[in-house]
């Protein structure tokens, strides 16, 4: 039995616990010191948490995937696109439920929460894995048998095999269950929540007055409340808006202003505890800060420079996890031994600016490295209709590029003009 991502080996029926007493128990389970439930699914209720999950599921769902063919020709590896695979037609439409977009957004998140992703491989009588339908990590269950081969249990279905599941996980504590990053830093996220509702509620419920007004010694007061609230409302009216800043203000006889209230700089230590938490959650995760919102120590010198180490410590590693996955459990074996891969194509979330960009493109431009319609090609655009877009240039001996040789022209007569009247050179006259 498996009840919010964890399995219950103790059942009613055995008379050990009721329904009610094993949440309690999952309850207890997922608690944290702070007294805060955490699960894979309630610390989306931590803005941090939130953030690192929007960050690195928007960037891989904006990824193209494609299937190529691997080929080796002497020391020379070279690899074409194959559009018509039946794993890549399966990739930009993995269900009738969720198109490519939702589909890596869901995957992901799941992914980053419970270190796993499951989804079940439909397939018709015979032929390719029609559909990817994705199912959430909390209705499945994962055991290994006698043999060490996985099965899987989605809710009270029937056990399923590696071959009818697409199984993707993180690093597993037993090697074959991948472990919930959540879990491991549930107590950090429970603080964050915390101090986020003692936020709200201490702004929330927690109003304070800006003046206390006090009567006299020896006076009696208003004579009636009706009179006491009508001082305020008429205050209020008179000096509640900022438009009448330092108006003047008449008490009536018998009263007097009170020390106005100050807040107290140790009950504002919370905003230095949320912000510890986010950049230690953002650690944990390995995420820069600045994707999380905290932009103390970005500049704009090295936004860029943390937005490219967050690709290649964060995202390039779910990207990896995918691609391994996929080409385990989706391509055949004739696909595997043929040289056929799954990759994401990441130079979108790795470009630099536009100026960086175009220098490096020239580079690679002036070496040799790419030609005319290559280039286009990584900017979005379309090849050039003449044949000058499929030209290589070669490196000069100053280093720069240079077109192709041109073919030898047929040398001219000696005469120069074929009438045996010689030309002088330019700018001279005979």
């Amino acid at each position: 039995m498996k009840l919010f991502g964890f399995e219950i080996t103790r059942f009613r029926a055995e008379g050990t616990l009721t329904l009610d007493q094993l949440i309690q128990r999952l309850d207890a389970m997922m608690q944290t010191i702070s007294g805060i439930t955490v699960s894979p699914d309630t610390a989306m209720e931590a803005p941090t948490v939130q953030a690192i999950v929007q960050a690195v599921a928007g960037a891989i769902s904006t990824l193209p995937v494609h299937v190529l063919q691997k080929t080796t020709s002497g020391t020379r590896t070279k690899k074409e696109p194959l559009p018509n695979h039946p794993v890549a037609k399966l990739l930009a439409a993995p269900s009738d439920t969720q198109d490519r977009v939702t589909y890596w957004l869901d995957a992901t998140s799941w992914l980053i929460r419970y270190g796993r992703h499951f989804a079940v491989k439909a397939r018709g009588l015979t032929g390719p894995i029609r559909r990817l339908i994705a199912v959430p990590p909390g209705r499945v269950t994962v055991e290994q048998d006698d043999n060490l081969q996985l099965l899987f249990r989605v809710g009270t279905e029937p056990e399923r095999t590696m071959a009818q599941m697409h199984y993707v996980r993180g690093p597993a504590r037993n090697g074959w269950l991948g472990d919930s990053p959540v879990m491991d830093v549930r107590e950090a996220i429970a603080l964050e929540i915390a101090a986020e509702r003692f936020g709200a509620a201490f702004f929330g419920n927690g109003a304070m007055p800006l003046l206390v007004f006090k009567y006299a010694t020896g006076s009696s007061g208003h004579k009636s409340p009706a009179g006491r609230q009508q001082f305020i409302d008429e205050f209020q009216r008179s000096h509640g808006s900022a438009g009448k800043t330092l108006s003047a203000l008449l008490l009536p006889l018998g009263m007097e202003v009170a020390d106005p209230i100050k807040l107290e700089n140790d009950k504002a230590q919370f905003l230095e505890t949320r912000k510890l938490q986010r950049n230690v959650i953002a650690g944990a995760f390995g995420v820069p800060p600045h994707l999380v919102g905290d932009l103390d120590r970005g500049t704009f010198s090295n936004i860029e420079h943390q937005s490219l180490e967050f690709v290649q410590r964060v995202v390039l590693r779910y990207v990896r996890m995918f691609e391994a996955a996929m080409e385990r459990d989706l391509l055949t074996p004739e696909d595997r031994n043929g040289g056929v891969i799954i990759r994401f194509n990441m130079d979108a979330i790795l470009r630099g600016d536009f100026k960086s960009r175009q220098d490096g493109l020239n580079i690679q431009r002036q070496a040799g490295v790419i030609n005319a319609n290559e280039w286009r090609e990584h900017e979005g655009m379309n090849p050039r209709d003449d044949e000058g877009g499929e030209l290589y240039w070669d490196t000069g001996p100053s280093g720069q590029g240079t077109d192709p040789e041109p073919e030898p022209k047929p040398e001219p007569e000696p005469n120069g003009n074929g009438n045996g009247n010689r030309l002088a050179p330019a700018g001279r006259h005979p």
